[in-house]
């Protein structure tokens, strides 16, 4: 069941971000029926696995950017591009199921700016935010975990990848 929900999203969402500069992106979904997993690499090229089916397909290259992707309320740092998408789900049957999304992202400011700026905002949505180092863990409102890790990426840049999800 999950696989019919799984692609639709999936070609939706990077049919809707194409723009010509490049973020990969895949989604996995594992149940007791086996493992789908639908990806883009930066280049465009989208393979698409699921049991019974497989395909791969070019589509222009995949672009998101801080205005394109929000987390429970939460955008990115504005002027944030994302690298990296993945999300990972496991349908183990009752309420055990398991989900995680991943990014990777470069911001235009530096490393303390772009945490205090997501502990304010996540802070605002209802998140429960602690400073670890240079980034944030704790809580999103309605009880999932996150990390935020962010590092310098040049003079007042940085680099981070932010979890959501156990």
């Amino acid at each position: 069941m999950s696989r019919l929900v799984l692609l639709p999203f999936a070609l939706s969402f990077a049919l809707a971000a194409c723009d010509g500069s490049g973020t990969s992106i895949s989604i996995n979904s594992k149940d007791d029926e086996g493992n789908s997993v639908i990806s883009t690499d930066a280049n465009g090229q989208v393979d698409i696995k699921v049991p019974g089916f497989t395909a791969s397909a070019r589509l222009p290259k995949i672009h998101i950017n801080a205005e394109d992707f929000e987390v429970n309320g939460v955008k990115l740092y504005p002027g944030s591009t994302i690298d990296d998408f993945r999300a990972d789900a496991e349908d183990k049957g009752g309420n055990d199921d398991k989900g995680k999304v991943t990014i990777r992202f470069h911001s235009p400011a530096a490393s303390t700016t772009v945490r205090d700026w997501f502990r304010d905002n996540m802070t605002k949505q209802g998140f429960k935010v602690e400073t670890h180092g240079n980034g944030l863990m704790g809580t999103t409102e309605d009880g999932q975990p996150f990390t935020v890790q962010l590092d310098a990426d040049g003079d007042g840049k940085s680099k981070g990848r932010m979890e959501v999800g156990k």
